[in-house]
């Protein structure tokens, strides 16, 4: 049975831990990509940092072998960064596991991390793993992902609390009264991870009420 685990990565030597920390600020993991020769590589995006102190940041980075922006202005930065496998051995060995990354933050202390896992083993497995590699794993919140039954509306039990919390905090509403963060914050869970899990819901929910209806 999977299971699906939010997790703390507690360590200044993960990749662009770095740049988060010399910038003050949160990378939002929007996507993992393969890189170049089989290099690791992630598309971040970031929200009040000028471009310039951004890339200053990254040149300075060991773990970045080479970046380029898809994205660049102070409202909002998106760049693609190729990382250096010698700075990446816990993602290696969460990739080498088959899991399923649903969402990460990068902070100045570490990786804030969202993941499904083929089951307990899996788990375990990687929590040696980090063990084994001087990283810190703190386990915030760990769920049965098969026994995560679904109500009425077609919802899992995360998805019917995330889109509850976002309806009642003023997310949907125009102008909106608190934003993705403000969302996260109140559920312990990072943006990327709460972004997925609105959408999952939010199609879920049109799947079982107007889609059906047709």
């Amino acid at each position: 049975m999977s299971v699906v685990c939010e997790f703390e990565l507690l360590s200044a030597e993960l990749p662009l831990t770095g740049v988060a920390a010399a910038l003050d600020t949160i990378l939002t993991i929007d996507d993992v990509v393969s890189g170049i020769a089989g290099a690791p590589a992630v598309v971040f995006s970031t929200t009040g940092v000028g471009p310039g102190r951004l890339e200053e940041a990254m040149d300075s980075s060991d773990p970045v072998v080479e970046y380029v922006a898809l994205e660049s202005a102070v409202v909002e930065s998106r760049y693609r960064v190729t990382l250096d496998t010698a700075h990446a051995d816990v993602y290696t060995r969460l990739v080498d596991l088959r899991t399923h990354p649903m969402g990460a933050v990068v902070t100045g202390h570490g990786w804030k991390v969202s993941a499904q896992f083929a089951d307990r083993d899996a788990l375990d497995a990687f929590r040696t793993a980090c063990g084994d590699t001087g990283v810190e794993f703190w386990p915030r919140r760990v769920f049965e992902g098969e026994a995560d039954s679904t109500d009425d509306y077609g919802l899992t039990g995360a998805q019917h609390e995330a889109l509850l919390a976002a309806h009642e905090m003023g997310y949907f509403d125009v102008p909106r009264e608190a934003d993705l963060s403000d969302v996260a914050a109140a559920l312990e869970t990072t943006t990327s991870a709460l972004s997925e899990r609105l959408r999952r819901g939010q199609r879920r929910l049109v799947g079982h009420t107007i889609a059906s209806a047709e």
